[in-house]
């Protein structure tokens, strides 16, 4: 099976309400995620494109949240899976990380990044903390 040309992550971490550092799923998370998977499938991107749900990004302020990269599928397959990510996020930080995300964000995301390939500025947050 081949690898995606991109993975699309989208956080869908359940925190209480009232929780300091924010929810992506109280953010409309899993709004967010539905609307990925239907506009890739109407799109019929789904070959060029996987979507999964993620837990934390570690962007819970800017809530809802979701990452894309393009994945190099022999990159790392022999180390276990968590390791494999802290070497992807050391070695490749080329990721691009959409927050403050809305199901209406999602269809310029799908033709702008996927269809285009050029990330969409106007929902990008910065990973630098």
């Amino acid at each position: 099976m081949d690898s995606p040309q991109y993975r699309v992550f989208v956080c869908t971490k359940r925190r209480p309400e009232n929780a300091e550092e924010g929810c992506c799923c109280n953010a409309g998370g899993l709004d967010v995620y539905q609307t990925f998977q239907d506009e890739i499938q109407t799109r019929m991107l789904h070959k060029r494109v996987e979507v999964r749900r993620s837990g934390c990004l570690d962007h819970c302020e800017t809530g809802a949240v979701a990452m894309v990269y393009q994945p190099n599928r022999n990159e790392f397959s022999w180390l276990p899976t968590k390791l494999q990510v802290k070497l992807r996020r050391l070695l490749f930080p080329k990721r691009y990380v959409y927050g403050h995300l809305t199901p209406e964000d999602v269809g310029a995301i799908v033709e702008s990044h996927f269809v285009k390939g050029q990330p969409l500025k106007r929902c990008q947050i910065s990973t630098t903390k």
